[in-house]
């Protein structure tokens, strides 16, 4: 068998066989071929753009573009060239202090602007140069391997950066950055435009939901002052009330409306059924870590828009159990988790048909360790509805999220109260209109251990009708007689 090291030398030989313009020409050929993946290949390079890591990309590709990516969000793209040349923008990571510090700095004067862009410039730049480098070396040395001659090595260099350079000016002639008024989106980062909207009317709305609130909290003092009530105010001082929040994806107002509940019907603690952000990022765990209601215990399920950095930040706050197919205890009232299949990771749409399974093996065994003698969850809180069909007649309540709609029903001695969203988020498309209220729901257990279910309020606000509504809901009338003597 001959050495590999034989290769190079049997090829030359065979080109030897080939008529002398056609074999320049192979060369040629070849060379630009090299140099062109080599250009896409090393066209790339990492630098600081302010506060932020960036890596630019340069790529020859079928279709020519520009894309921004940032991870976990997603990548915003958009036609701006017509040469089949790709410029990938990635945010690698973002130095926090110093964003903060430009933030409050206010908007960037024009020397600190041109400074930014000058930065962005000079490191695209970069890489289109160490991509050209490489495309000159790898096209040269192509040349000298099938030729040996040093004029061959000359033209192969050449011509392997003339090709990317001629994609490189033809992109630069054409391109517009105006086609970022219409771009296209993929992963998470699809809801950026209706998102925007919607915070900016949120936050416009803020101080007007918040006089609501505080309307509400009155209406509903009067309210209980009425000899059949049952709720707060002192009208069952020996019941424990529990607080269900669900979906407040950063909203300020569901997150006032949290608190203001929390502290009107002097509620034991509060379980929160998941999506407390939006994507899940590092930033986002950061703030909700900062954001989420004090003052009470917090006992908190993972949705699918939360990540591990969410469950992380969350966990490790003093007040705040994160619980996954574990329970915990909260004044006397047991409570069973099952997280969201997708909170484990970074994607937000868990497969149906496993996340069923997951659900029907996480019941059976919930059912094994009570036949074994582990006491019954007073409350299974579970993110999505999808999960919670294998409890009924296992427990007595089911708590549920995600699907933005609030709703109350009962199986199999099961009730299952899906809360809706204390954020007031639509979020199949993030409609800015009010359709979607802000909803809440106070339960009512017993004083006497084990805790049993007496009522259910469910309370909905409305951001611009100035409308709010509280539906009751007894869950067992001979518990109510008891704790209204």
């Amino acid at each position: 068998m001959s050495d590999a090291t034989d290769i190079p030398a049997r090829l030359r030989r065979v080109l030897v066989a080939i008529p002398a313009p056609v074999r320049v020409g192979l060369s040629l050929a070849v060379a630009l071929a090299v140099g062109l993946v080599a250009f896409g290949g090393f066209a790339n390079h990492a630098y600081q753009v302010g506060p932020a890591r960036v890596i630019a990309e340069v790529a020859p590709t079928l279709r020519g573009g520009t894309a921004v990516t940032v991870p976990p969000f997603g990548t915003i793209s958009a036609s701006t060239h017509s040469a089949p040349l790709r410029l990938r923008l990635t945010l690698a990571e973002v130095d926090l202090p110093a964003l903060q510090e430009l933030a409050l700095a206010g908007v960037p004067d024009a020397d600190l602007q041109q400074q930014l862009r000058g930065e962005a410039l000079g490191g695209a730049r970069r890489a289109v140069w160490e991509g050209l480098l490489a495309a000159a070396l790898a096209a040269g040395f192509v040349g000298w391997s099938l030729r040996h001659r040093w004029r061959m090595v000359a033209v192969s260099a050449l011509l392997g950066v003339l090709a990317p350079a001629l994609l490189l000016g033809w992109s630069l002639v054409t391109y517009d950055l105006d086609a970022f008024r219409t771009p296209a989106y993929r992963g998470a980062v699809a809801y950026a435009p209706s998102l925007i909207e919607l915070v900016q009317r949120r936050a416009d709305r803020v101080d007007d939901l918040r006089r609501q609130i505080e309307k509400l909290v009155r209406d509903l003092n009067e309210y209980y002052r009425t000899p059949q009530s049952f709720a707060a105010a002192g009208a069952l001082p020996d019941t424990v009330r529990v607080l269900h929040v669900s979906d407040i994806h950063l909203d300020p107002v569901g997150l006032a409306l949290a608190r203001e509940i929390a502290a009107e019907f002097d509620v034991a603690f509060i379980i929160d059924t998941g999506d407390i952000n939006h994507y899940g990022s590092d930033v986002e765990a950061t703030v909700a870590a900062s954001q989420v209601p004090t003052g009470w215990p917090y006992v908190f399920v993972p949705g699918n828009h939360d990540s591990p950095a969410i469950s992380a930040a969350l966990d490790a706050l003093p007040h705040v159990t994160v619980i996954d197919e574990t329970s915990t205890v909260e004044a006397g009232v047991r409570v069973f988790g099952v997280a969201d299949p997708a909170s484990r990771g970074t994607g937000v749409e868990p497969d149906p048909g496993a996340m069923l399974a997951e659900s029907r093996a996480i019941a059976a065994r919930l059912q094994l360790r009570i036949r074994s003698g582990e006491e019954t969850p007073t409350v299974v809180a579970i993110h999505n509805p999808g999960m919670a069909e294998p409890f009924a007649g296992v427990v007595p309540l089911v708590l549920l999220g995600h699907t933005h709609t609030p709703d109350l029903s009962e199986r199999d001695g099961t009730w299952f109260l899906d809360n809706g969203t204390t954020g007031g988020i639509h979020f199949s498309d993030l409609r800015p209109d009010p359709h979607v209220p802000h909803t809440a729901s106070v339960l009512y257990f017993t004083a006497e251990e084990p805790r049993r279910l007496i009522a259910i309020d469910q309370i909905e606000v409305y951001g611009v009708t100035g409308q709010s509504s509280l539906r009751r809901t007894v869950i067992d009338s001979a518990l109510l007689a008891t704790a209204e003597e």
